[in-house]
């Protein structure tokens, strides 16, 4: 079996067409989207490229990639060419790294809400728990999460159950609602919840779903300020001048400044939330499973602390 293997690792390195630079060269070309962006107009480094790219195509005996109006785009083989050599340089890169004594680098994606309230206060333990590491947190929308743990551009996302598509893995970490924070300011024994001014964020499915709420419940929301983030409606409360929407697990920042207020028409919409990742990702880069372990029993925390309290 091993000599078979050996045999057809021959074969294949033994063409002419295929080197670690064209491979790099090509994952430049697909992340920056086109061969001009990727050698930022020099055109020289163009010329070379775009014959890097044509030697592949020949040595793969596919089109990778094509035109589409003034650029390009990857063709459905470019693309599974592009993740399968991202994740096998990540690979590399982690293996020279330890032989090196050197942290390995992680990416986590998420959107503001979630790094804010969920991922940034679990970082210390997290890094305490998987040492030599250095850690990227992005925030990113779900759907650019969700594209770049197919692409390998991200290691892991904390997303909504429902984003997920194969081959992602899903771990559940647990239901979070959102619950309304009303700033001391603004608490009166006259003024009813209908009164308040409001802050709320308008990005993703949020305000679909709000708005669905709202109208099913007869509610009549005195909307003042839409932001694009939990965060921004959150400073809002903060500095007392609108209660805020937010997701239930703001609760342990926010209550201090903005206690939450029982509005049942709430409760009628929630998100599954749990941690994305690659089937391959653990097998090729061994180090990210230690990481998705800790991931999985230190986020669930907050989850568990609020189901108690229900």
């Amino acid at each position: 079996m091993l000599h078979v293997y050996r045999v057809m690792i021959e074969n294949f390195l033994s063409q002419g067409g295929i080197s670690l630079d064209r491979l790099k060269s090509f994952c430049l070309v697909a992340e920056k989207g086109g061969i001009s962006r990727a050698c930022n107009g020099d055109p020289s480094r163009q010329a070379l490229i775009s014959r890097q790219i044509k030697e592949l195509e020949v040595f793969f005996g596919t089109e990778l990639i094509r035109r589409k109006g003034k650029g390009i785009e990857l063709t459905a083989a470019g693309v599974e060419l592009a993740r399968q050599v991202h994740l096998q340089f990540r690979g590399m890169s982690d293996f020279k790294a330890a032989c090196s004594a050197l942290p390995i680098d992680f990416r986590i994606a998420a959107g503001n809400s979630i790094l804010e309230w969920l991922l940034v206060p679990c970082m210390p333990r997290i890094a305490e728990y998987v040492s030599a590491c250095t850690y990227e947190l992005l925030d990113w929308r779900t759907g650019d999460i969700v594209r770049g743990l197919l692409d390998h551009t991200v290691d892991f996302g904390i997303v909504r159950k429902s984003a997920i598509t194969k081959p992602l893995k899903f771990h559940p970490l647990g239901r979070f609602g959102y619950s309304l924070f009303v700033p001391k300011q603004l608490t009166t024994k006259k003024q009813t919840v209908s009164d308040l001014p409001l802050a709320i964020s308008v990005g993703g499915e949020f305000l679909r779903d709000f708005q669905a709420a709202t109208i099913k419940a007869g509610f009549q929301p005195n909307i003042v300020y839409r932001c694009t983030s939990f965060t921004q409606a959150a400073h809002l409360a903060r500095l007392g001048v609108a209660a805020a929407v937010l997701p239930d697990i703001a609760g342990s920042t926010v209550a201090s400044f903005a206690p939450p207020v029982s509005v049942p028409w709430l409760k009628s919409f929630h998100r599954d939330l749990g941690v994305g990742w690659h089937a391959r990702l653990v097998e090729i880069r061994p180090r990210a499973g230690e990481l998705l372990d800790v991931l999985q029993s230190l986020l669930k925390e907050p989850f568990m602390a609020e189901t108690r309290k229900s």
